[in-house]
């Protein structure tokens, strides 16, 4: 018996051998529902219901710069691959794109019905395309320097609640209310979904790829991950993480098998997207409708309910 609970403490240690301590480092009006870090882990971008875009230094933990011109909630962002620009997707129906440093609006690209729910931008150096999807139940591929519609994907048969650019500009996956993912070609005459990942039994909320593209992350309504493999989409592992719904995760670029979730249920974990084991958690007392972290992990992102913006900084 003795030996049993040893090995049970011994287990729980290990399982938080890592401390982080939370930050507010600002916050908007109103919650907060998208957070993107750039690539090379200096700033943050977040999005809220307020309407308005903001950009924070991670080191000084400050605001840079505020963005205004949305119509209505923005509802999720992205920055390009060569960090000089973000897209941001809102209920006006409007995909935007705006210059990091001046905070200016470059273009405004119009043609979903729906409000935009995700956006991703290419994350090549050109950061020529931004993949978008809306509740009308399409993704759509730009060229925003000329405000052109590349092409829409059709194929989903309720909303779509998000989308991702794959690292390596070969596929886009999209996920919808109809418990699906799709795999799409980004080869502008493709328009037919290349496959369909099954197996969620609840909507899925948000999908993501590894850095390595060699994998996909997505979460659904009941609070479940899955693990994916690409290019050919078989299912890895599912881990029943949260409580509540999920609706963000992130994969660390360090390692690019440590992903992080966050829920309504309040709390933060990390995780070994290969093993499914339990890294760390922290109960943040809030809900947290999306996350981000900094390549090595000592930073985690929040953007919470309360509107607040927060940091889980890794203790030394």
């Amino acid at each position: 018996m003795k030996f049993f609970f040893l090995l049970l403490i011994l287990s729980i240690s290990n399982v938080f051998a890592v401390e982080y301590e939370m930050i507010t480092v600002g916050n908007h009006d109103d919650e907060v529902l998208g957070v993107f870090v750039n690539e090379d882990d200096t700033k943050v971008a977040t999005c809220s219901l307020d309407e308005t875009i903001k950009v924070w230094d991670i080191p000084n933990r400050k605001m840079l710069i505020q963005m205004k011109g949305h119509l209505g909630q923005v509802n999720n962002l992205s920055f390009s691959g060569n960090d000089q620009y973000i897209a941001s997707g809102s209920s006006d129906q409007t995909v935007r794109i705006w210059d990091v440093k001046s905070g200016e609006q470059l273009k405004v690209l119009k043609g979903h019905t729906d409000q935009v729910i995700g956006v991703y931008f290419s994350q090549d150096d050109s950061s020529t395309y931004v993949a978008s999807t809306s509740f009308d139940r399409t993704v759509k591929l730009w060229d925003w320097r000329y405000g052109t519609e590349i092409k829409t994907l059709r194929d989903h048969s309720e909303a779509i609640n998000n989308v991702a650019y794959s690292y390596d500009g070969d596929y886009i996956a999209s996920c919808s209310d109809d418990k699906s993912i799709k795999i799409w070609s980004t080869d502008l005459k493709t328009k037919e979904p290349i496959m369909t990942l099954l197996g969620h039994e609840a909507p899925v909320l948000t999908v993501l790829f590894s850095f390595d593209s060699k994998k996909i992350a997505s979460t659904d309504q009941d609070g479940n991950i899955k693990i994916w493999s690409m290019p050919d989409g078989q299912l890895l592992r599912t881990i029943k993480a949260h409580d509540e719904l999920i609706q963000d995760v992130s994969f660390a670029y360090n390692d690019d098998r440590t992903i992080v979730s966050a829920s309504l249920d309040k709390k933060i974990k990390l995780w070994d997207s290969m093993t499914g084991k339990l890294i760390y958690e922290f109960d943040a007392g809030v809900e947290i409708w999306s996350v981000d972290l900094i390549s090595d992990q000592s930073v985690i992102v929040l953007g919470c309910q309360d509107g607040t913006v927060r940091f889980l900084v890794k203790k030394k």
